[in-house]
């Protein structure tokens, strides 16, 4: 009897320490997304503020660059990451911080239009101040007259990322696309032939300088002019089978912002007289059409980023502004002032 009680005794203790490593070791199995029963933060970015209400951070965003502040405001976490990698790891980016409850702010890039396009601040870094995270476009003068590489945006406060138990938390971080790219077109109404260098093209604003959180800091007003001007003979906008001479002006510029007046100027280089001088934003914000009408103003320009304005001229060069096209849309002007 006594043989027998210790046979099961051995075995009890056996089983109960197979047991216990299969629990310990296994543990992983118990709980979703566990490994090796630690405590695991991650964060997934998305950029479906657009147009198509699409996510397009795989294929339009190429570098991020977040940072993590406690409610001390401590900066407690900076990683700099290709967004190739990012996606090489499952599609998020892994935070080496204890959980508990942080702001994170994100300054991202797309495919680079033009070297070291922006000026970050690094303040926030060295003093621990996440308001001092501003970017600033990269400029000698107030002159812009080169491509932009693209920008983005990203701002949590206060997320909680606290965790009661072993696994994974992930936290997605929403991007605004801050870029725009206006082509503006100018067309012959007779046939007269023009040339690139008959116009001048500037877009005024003061939109040169955002704030940690995506605002506009005051500065002084910036000028951009076009990095690609050219001629050449296009379709006519109201009738597809007639050519016209045309000139095409691209330029790129930073956050539109509902509450700023920025201006779209184009002077006649042959006399230097002001052709037209309108709005961008009214302008812009005319084609936003019916099924749009449900978004602020402000969530309109962060979504579009793509803005075409096709204006016509007589022989002398002047601007015939009752008709013109935005993105495509006729538009039919009453009233316009210079």
């Amino acid at each position: 009897m006594r043989h027998f009680k210790s046979i099961l005794n051995i075995s009890t203790i056996a089983t109960l320490a197979l047991l216990l490593t299969f629990v310990v070791a296994s543990c992983s199995m118990m709980h979703e997304d566990m490994s090796g029963c630690k405590k695991e933060l991650r964060v997934r970015f998305v950029y479906d503020m657009n147009m198509k209400f699409a996510d397009a951070f795989a294929t339009q965003v190429k570098t991020v660059t977040l940072h993590a502040y406690n409610l001390n405001g401590d900066l407690v976490f900076k990683k700099t990451e290709k967004a190739s990698d990012i996606a090489a790891a499952g599609g998020y980016m892994t935070l080496d911080i204890d959980p508990c409850i942080y702001t994170l702010q994100v300054w991202a890039e797309g495919e680079e239009r033009q070297t070291n396009s922006y000026i970050y601040n690094t303040d926030g870094d060295i003093n621990n101040d996440v308001t001092k995270l501003d970017c600033k476009i990269n400029r000698t003068d107030r002159d812009v007259k080169h491509d932009l590489t693209t920008l983005y945006h990203g701002l949590l406060k206060d997320v909680d990322l606290r965790m009661e138990d072993y696994g994974v938390k992930t936290v997605v971080v929403p991007l605004t696309k801050n870029t725009n790219n206006v082509k503006v077109v100018i067309q012959n109404a007779i046939g007269v032939k023009l040339n690139a260098t008959d116009f001048d093209f500037k877009i005024e604003d003061d939109n040169g300088w955002l704030a940690y959180d995506n605002s506009p800091v005051a500065d002084q007003p910036i000028t951009y002019h076009p990095w690609s001007q050219y001629d050449g003979v296009v379709s006519s906008a109201s009738d597809a089978s007639t050519q016209v001479s045309a000139v095409v002006a691209e330029m790129t510029v930073n956050r539109l912002l509902a509450s700023k007046n920025p201006r779209l100027k184009v002077y006649n280089n042959l006399n230097n007289k002001l052709v037209l001088s309108i709005p961008l934003i009214d302008y812009a914000l005319l084609v936003k059409g019916n099924y749009n009408k449900a978004m602020t103003d402000q969530e309109y320009l962060d979504r579009q980023d793509d803005y075409s304005f096709i204006f016509f001229v007589d022989d002398h060069l002047d601007w015939l502004n009752a008709t013109i096209y935005v993105n495509s849309w006729r538009v039919v002007l009453q009233n316009v002032e210079m």
